[in-house]
């Protein structure tokens, strides 16, 4: 018998079928059996890796969701048919027979895969095993997945390893906990076949955090999702039970929001921490990692010093190394490491109340000797040396709360007795509240504060809220006691409560440095330079380490400007992106704000069932936080209600915002104005209220602000068209676009305005004739050009004209009417007066002729422009014709604009498949040529888009063009060429046959056959 430790030596080729027991009793079934998971939220990033590697190693340590992230998919993630084989791996794999079993076991769920089990059952030796899988993955593009695969070592498997990986169009995926150093994987590395995932590309982020606690059925808020996205640092085991057990009740999230400080209710819900992490490790490193999670960050200086651990710098690696959550945190070269705060805080439990005070004391004068002084406070805090950790917040509490650190202070200020508190921590704490908007909270706060803390916090609080009139009295109390340094501070801000009032003279002259700022900018109607400036401000606020800056935050001041300027998409992109900042910081007001940047977007871009949503939701959140914050949602839904007709609901809104704008002279020019404009746009003037805001315009010297008002009562018939002229010349983008405060919401009538204008003062021509060319217009129009509103005609399908502002077609005021407005559509040119009444009237006495004509002109003369200049639509005289331009659109025109486009042109094909299929029914001979010309043409470019589809690859396009195309006219020979080899490409042979049979049949009503080309094609194709 030959030994086993030559056995061994010799390979697995080498080991003899009978020296093993049969295969079978190897290994476990259980082990084979594709993983089920329940419970899984989707995750589309780790998918797409997934799906895009041949080779994929995820190593990453216990509780990261390996096994789910692979399982999740099912079927997903074979090949076609879903070919799967799953095999998890433990110590006994690494025997070479051990491991063949199991193979032949997950082998026998894929197409196939009992050949393995076959060989097994020959004798063949493991390594031959291995093969055969490997051409069974090959041969049905399945895919392998090994979990636990750090126990794939040694020379034995790792040559059977090998032969797994060279599976031709197969996949094989191998999840470990520990890195894999094997030197199979280094061809494959170099090939590029290799795709790796780690524990951070595991890791949950916010989002996925958000629906893993959906999915449970909880609604968390944002900052919720935040908080628990930053206790499990999207660990998904932790993640996961975190959600289970807040579902459960078990569990409350805020008490968990300080893990250092007191006994959060953790319970049993991280016992898998001692099971899973500690369980592998040596006692001493154990202890080591125990004593040490009294510190946020470990170094060796540290340890040595505090847990007097010579080898310190060894076992940190040595920990990093193990997969046990204790990660390098410094930077490049920094001997800096960290563990997960829930493995802290586990372990933290286990330490005796007196070692965890003991340890945090000692730790607590090691970091003030080096100069730390957070992680000083915090150790104070859990040695209990109360006194000093609230010397440490008082020192160095502002600075923190200048970086952002808000939460910080917060807890830190929490966990301290109020009977160590001094007037300094009141007004600090008052500082933190109000950073994170609760206001009332932090007024508090200052009262319990110096006479001069409180004062000025009173005044911030004024100043962040914009409320001016709230702000004047605690200005005049910090004035009395200020001096020195706090004289200027005081001085500015009486500064930019000015600004804020709309006094902006006085504010400049105070504090002249505010006159290079965004909101002085935009509050003069320098509106480039406002933009300019608010851009600028937002470069670094995104991401940063900050404190929330309401409504100074330059994303939303830029968003504010760009709906303004009539920009919607910029406007909506940066309240967005102001929102998703508001939410990191954890900010009511500046989401508040962003929802109402939001809605005025929306308002812009004409979509007021998102706007009404926005601003109700910015109303929704502004409950309880400032009453100022309410207003611009307020405005908002003030200028809807107004613009739907409902007078009543828009001045009980309006009333209660202005009683919201607590002296801001600007705030209240805005919501005159904008609630003036919603009424002017359901049709009825509010002089008043225009008045109002022209007043409050010109006290803050606002020249944007009477521009708009200047345009806004030249729209409603004022006479004063000269001065409306020069506020369109200054912004012309009111009326080339649809801005937040344009005259009009529509291109017509904004259109109509600007003709009016011109007219009236002609030297503004030249700066305004950009914005004619931006409403359509070759050149300026005359007001006898500009009927007020856009029509639609129809002349394809059926005969309708509709007119812009009215919900249904236009009357016909004589049948003839329609017939002339068919003539006229298949004429773009027109035609004489002479030859157009022949066409309607043929063998008419010449005087009934042209009596009835005359009236059939004027009748479509009034479908088409009832209230506006004659001949603004329809030219009449000697030479009668529809008259091109912006304000009319005839549908047969932009029909033949897209026949004419090359083939694949971009929308082409869909703008096809929508037009009807012919010119409506008429019985004018005139019209009966074009009427077949476009019939014929329209299968005709379908056709086309179907080859060129087909050229490209794309048989799914090419086959919806031609199906078309033979629905128009089943008889159309190159339509089924093109759909017969769609279907062929996606081996549809029946399809092929069905289309041919349908063909021969549409032909033999015609009395016609099949050309040889087309039944070459159908032999070719079918054989």
């Amino acid at each position: 018998m030959t030994p086993p430790d030559l056995l061994a030596a010799a390979g697995p080729d080498s080991i003899p079928g009978h020296m093993t027991p049969h295969w079978r009793d190897l290994t476990s079934s259980r082990r084979a059996r594709w993983p089920a998971v329940r419970g899984a939220v989707a995750r589309p990033r780790l998918g797409e890796a997934l799906d895009s590697a041949r080779v994929l190693v995820v190593v990453a340590p216990a509780g990261y969701g390996k096994t789910t992230a692979l399982a999740a998919g099912g079927p997903d993630r074979g090949g076609e048919g879903g070919a799967l084989a799953w095999l998890t791996l433990d110590a006994d794999d690494a025997d070479p027979q051990v491991l063949a079993a199991g193979l032949a076991l997950a082998a026998e769920s894929l197409p196939g895969g009992a050949a393995v089990g076959a060989l097994l059952d020959a004798g063949s030796p493991p390594r031959r095993a291995a093969a055969r899988l490997a051409d069974v993955l090959d041969a049905c593009a399945g895919l392998l997945v090994l979990d636990e695969a750090q126990h794939l070592s040694g020379p034995l498997t790792g040559v059977m390893l090998r032969e797994l990986l060279d599976c031709g169009a197969g996949r094989v995926a191998l999840l470990s906990r520990t890195p894999l150093p094997l030197l199979e994987l280094t061809p494959l590395d170099a090939a590029g076949e290799v795709v790796r995932l780690s524990a951070a590309d595991l890791a949950f982020t916010v989002p996925e955090i958000g629906e893993l606690w959906r999915a449970h059925g909880l609604t968390p808020s944002g900052p919720e999702v935040q908080l628990a996205h930053a206790v499990t640092e999207g660990w998904p085991i932790a993640a996961r039970f975190l959600a289970q057990a807040a579902a459960q009740g078990r569990v409350r999230l805020s008490d968990l929001a300080d893990l250092d400080g007191g006994e959060a209710q953790l319970g049993t819900l991280f016992d898998y921490l001692a099971q899973e992490v500690l369980g592998p490790l040596e006692p001493a490193v154990r202890g080591l990692l125990t004593r040490s999670s009294v510190f946020e960050e470990l170094t060796p200086e540290l340890l040595e010093a505090v847990l007097e651990e010579p080898d310190a710098a060894a076992l940190l690696e040595t920990l990093a190394d193990s997969g046990t959550f204790l990660i390098r945190s410094g930077e490049a070269g920094a001997q800096v490491y960290r563990a997960h705060p829930l493995l802290r805080a586990h372990l933290r439990r286990l330490l005796e109340p007196p070692t965890a005070q003991d340890l945090a004391a000692r730790g607590a004068a090691y970091f003030e000797q080096t100069g730390r002084p957070r992680r000083a406070l915090a150790a104070h805090l859990l040695s209990g040396d109360t006194s000093r950790a609230a010397a440490l917040l008082s020192v160095h509490g502002s600075a923190w709360l200048a970086l952002g650190r808000v939460t910080l202070v917060e807890r830190s200020l929490k966990r301290l007795p109020r009977t160590v508190w001094t007037p300094q921590l009141h007004a600090l704490a008052g500082d933190a509240l109000r950073l994170s908007s609760r206001y009332a909270e932090a007024l508090t706060e200052y009262a319990q504060a110096t006479p001069l803390a409180r004062a000025l916090g009173e005044v911030q609080v004024g100043l962040d809220t914009v409320q001016p009139n709230q702000t004047w009295a605690p200005l005049d109390a910090a004035e009395a006691w200020a001096n020195g340094s706090e004289l200027s501070r005081v001085r500015r801000f009486r500064a930019e409560n000015l600004l804020n009032a709309g006094q902006l003279a006085e504010a400049v002259a105070l504090a002249p440095e505010l006159a290079s700022g965004a909101r002085y900018a935009l509050r003069t109607g320098d509106l480039n330079r406002a933009l300019h400036l608010a851009l600028g401000a937002a470069q670094g606020e995104a991401g940063g380490a900050r404190a929330a800056q309401n409504h100074r935050e330059g994303l939303l001041l830029a968003s504010f400007i760009y709906a303004i300027r009539g920009d919607a998409p910029d406007a909506a992109r940066c309240a967005e992106a102001g929102l998703a900042e508001g939410e990191r910081l954890g900010s009511p007001f500046v989401r508040s704000l962003a929802l109402a940047r939001l809605g005025h977007a929306h308002l812009t871009a004409g979509d007021l069932v998102a706007a009404r949503r926005a601003y109700g939701q910015a109303l929704e959140m502004a409950q309880g936080v400032a009453g100022r914050l309410r207003a611009e949602p307020l405005m908002g839904l003030a200028y809807l209600a107004g613009q739907a007709g409902d007078a009543t609901l828009a001045g009980t809104l309006k009333a209660e915002a202005l009683a919201q704008t607590q002296g801001d002279g600007y705030m209240l020019a805005l919501l005159h104005l904008m609630t003036a404009l919603g009424h002017w746009h359901a049709g009825h003037p509010d002089a008043a209220a225009l008045d109002a805001a022209e007043e409050a315009f010109r006290s803050c010297t606002d020249a944007f602000g009477l521009a708009c008002a200047a345009l806004a009562r030249c729209a409603a018939g004022e006479d004063n068209a000269a001065q409306a002229a020069q506020g369109a010349a200054a912004y012309p983008f009111l009326l080339s676009g649809r801005s937040l405060f344009s005259p009009f919401p529509d291109r017509a009538r904004r259109a109509a305005l600007l003709a009016r204008l011109v007219a009236a003062s002609p030297r503004h021509r030249a700066e305004l004739l950009p914005a004619a060319h931006a409403l359509g217009y070759a050149d300026m129009p005359a007001p006898n050009d500009t009927p007020g509103f856009e029509v639609q005609v129809r002349v394809l399908g059926r005969v309708a004209v509709t007119r812009e502002r009215e919900s249904r077609p236009r009357d016909w005021g004589r049948a003839k009417a329609r017939d002339l407005l068919i003539l006229l559509a298949v004429h773009p040119g027109g035609l004489s007066r002479e030859a157009a009444q022949e066409a309607l009237f043929p063998g008419a006495d010449p005087g009934v002729g042209e009596r009835n004509f005359r009236v059939t002109l004027h009748a479509l003369g009034q479908v088409l422009e009832e209230g506006a200049p004659s001949g603004a639509l329809l030219e009449r005289g000697e030479w009668i014709r529809l008259r091109p331009g912006p304000d009319l659109h005839i549908d047969l025109h932009a029909a033949q604009a897209v026949l004419d486009s090359p083939a694949a042109a971009s929308g082409r094909l869909e703008a096809l498949v929508a037009l009807p299929p012919a010119l409506a029914p008429t019985e004018l001979e005139a019209a009966d040529q074009v009427a077949a010309r476009y019939a014929a043409r329209l299968p005709d470019a379908l056709t086309e888009e179907a080859v060129a589809a087909l050229t490209a690859g794309q048989t799914d396009r090419a086959a919806r063009a031609a199906e078309r195309a033979l629905t128009l006219d089943p008889a159309h020979e190159p339509a089924a060429r093109s759909l017969m080899r769609a279907h062929q490409a996606r081996a549809n042979q029946s399809a092929v046959q069905r289309v041919y049979a349908g063909l021969c049949a549409a032909l033999a009503e015609l009395g016609l056959q099949a050309l040889p080309e087309t039944e070459v094609l159908y032999r070719r194709l079918t054989g």
